[in-house]
């Protein structure tokens, strides 16, 4: 994915705009969509094998969110893909 369709993909999401504002990380300041990137990456890739990260937790806050769909394994592959756009 290059950052073309990176960036039609996010359009209007409130990951695009979260990607602005930043929170301190072990001294650091880091985008707060960067921040929900990584933990949904891994919240994803732990409800595709069964296991729910915690009580109040759903797939439908993720793909609101980063604006995508499919099931928790398709999901967390997109997921991927953004934040390999995101490094490059």
């Amino acid at each position: 994915m290059n950052k073309e369709q990176f960036q039609k993909a996010i359009k209007g999401t409130k990951f695009e705009i979260d990607l602005g504002s930043s929170l301190n990380v072990n001294g650091s300041p880091m985008p707060v969509g960067m921040w929900n990137l990584i933990l949904s990456i891994r919240d994803c890739k732990l409800y595709s094998k069964g296991i729910k990260p915690h009580r109040n937790w759903r797939i439908s806050d993720i793909k609101w969110y980063f604006g995508v769909k499919g099931g928790a394994g398709e999901i967390a592959k997109r997921l991927e893909e953004y934040k390999e756009a995101l490094a490059s």
